[in-house]
């Protein structure tokens, strides 16, 4: 179930995103020493360690907005739709 707009609203951040962490990993290699390396690996271990609770809270967050209903969220969080 698509919502139009919903692609395109991820699209600038993630370019922001993807910009800074290569201009990081250049830098990174431009200092030597192997701290491109260094941080991708401090990189992957953050992400083995945080994975399975991203997994668990996009889960929540997809059951939640199937099974409450929207106007009762809108109510809890104040945003009218």
């Amino acid at each position: 179930m698509k919502e139009k707009g919903r692609t395109s609203e991820m699209l600038i951040p993630s370019a922001i995103m993807g910009s800074i962490a290569f201009i990081l990993l250049f830098v990174g290699y431009l200092k030597g020493e192997n701290r491109h390396l260094i941080g991708l690996k401090f990189a992957s271990n953050m992400m083995i360690k945080i994975l399975p609770l991203l997994i668990f809270a996009f889960i929540i967050a997809g059951m939640i907005q199937v099974l409450i209903p929207k106007e009762l969220l809108s109510k809890w969080i104040g945003i009218h739709s």
